[in-house]
């Protein structure tokens, strides 16, 4: 459903030349959550702004359902419906079923069609009992619960979603996770920007993590997982454990609370460093209760690619 192909971007500021976008590719389906992951300043708001035809590339291809969009970008945008973080994406002194109304219009829905859609929306959202309600009245979930409903009133088969639980209370982000799922069951593509990693883990069905421009690796959320699956380990000692072990420990992880006994994880940065971990066990020889292989956690796997620790 999408193709991008070799996409480049270069900006110019203050006699620099910056490259944000260096050749980067990747294709995404309908049915999937394709979770895009990247450090401030990777290149991953060029490329989201260039796929919706905000930002003109310098150099390669964006496809949308077949559709070049720097050919055909009117066209190629009936396909697609974004909800951008940092922009305002409802008009605060309008209420819900307003907004509904006046950003459908926009799309060119109206009459039976668009209160099929508004009532189907507000359903899936959990917004029904609030289309009176001035936005500016909302709190900041369902803010952005209408944000996404006001998305979702085209019905177009790509939606983009920019950082959808940023600022959320706990239930609001399950709740975001939920409708995102429904969408990729229901046949949609979600194309997802996020720091929440936890949204990512439980939703995506593939992850692309981009830095400085490129990308640098394109898997399934569990296959990130098994590449660092035996690379993290939790020891937990049967006793205390001196300061002076617990420095050198150091660098190799953190101790954490387990109960009343002292338990340390080793995230280690490559697979070698492992002899470097039991040599000093072994010299120290502390009481040791058990060692047991840890599934890390989804934001260290994050941070390791970047780093370039995957190899």
């Amino acid at each position: 459903m999408l193709r991008v192909s070799n996409l480049k971007k270069t900006y110019r500021s203050k006699g620099k030349v910056i490259e944000a976008v260096k050749g980067i590719s990747f294709s995404a389906e309908l049915g999937e959550v394709f979770a895009m992951l990247g450090p401030n300043g990777a290149g991953k708001s060029t490329t989201i702004k260039s796929i919706l035809g905000l930002v003109l590339p310098d150099s390669g291809s964006i496809n949308v359902n077949g559709i070049d969009i720097m050919k055909n970008k009117r066209k190629a945008l009936r396909y697609m419906s974004a909800v951008l973080e940092g922009n305002r994406n409802v008009h605060w002194r309008l209420s819900v079923r307003e907004n509904m109304i006046y950003f459908g219009g926009m799309r060119g829905l109206g009459g039976k069609e668009l209160k099929r859609r508004m009532e189907e929306v507000a359903e899936l959202l959990g917004i029904s009992d609030r289309m009176d309600q001035l936005a500016g009245k909302l709190s900041r979930g369902y803010q952005q619960r209408l944000a996404i409903a006001i998305a979702l009133l085209p019905d177009t088969p790509v939606v983009l979603l920019d950082e959808p639980t940023l600022g959320l209370d706990i239930e609001s982000s399950l709740e975001i996770r939920k409708v995102i799922k429904e969408l990729a069951k229901g046949g949609k593509l979600v194309l997802l920007s996020t720091h929440d990693m936890k949204l990512v883990e439980h939703t995506a069905s593939r992850v692309m993590v981009i830095n400085k421009g490129k990308v640098i690796t394109l898997k399934r959320p569990s296959e990130l997982k098994e590449m660092f699956k035996s690379r993290s380990y939790k020891i937990v000692f049967d006793g205390s454990v001196s300061e002076a072990l617990k420095e050198k420990l150091s660098r190799f992880g953190k101790f954490i609370e387990d109960g009343e006994k002292n338990a340390f994880v080793a995230n280690l940065r490559s697979a070698d460093e492992i002899y470097d971990l039991f040599e000093l066990l072994r010299e120290e020889k502390p009481a040791i209760s058990s060692i047991e292989s840890e599934e890390m956690d989804f934001e260290e796997i994050f941070m390791k690619i970047v780093r370039g620790d995957e190899s």
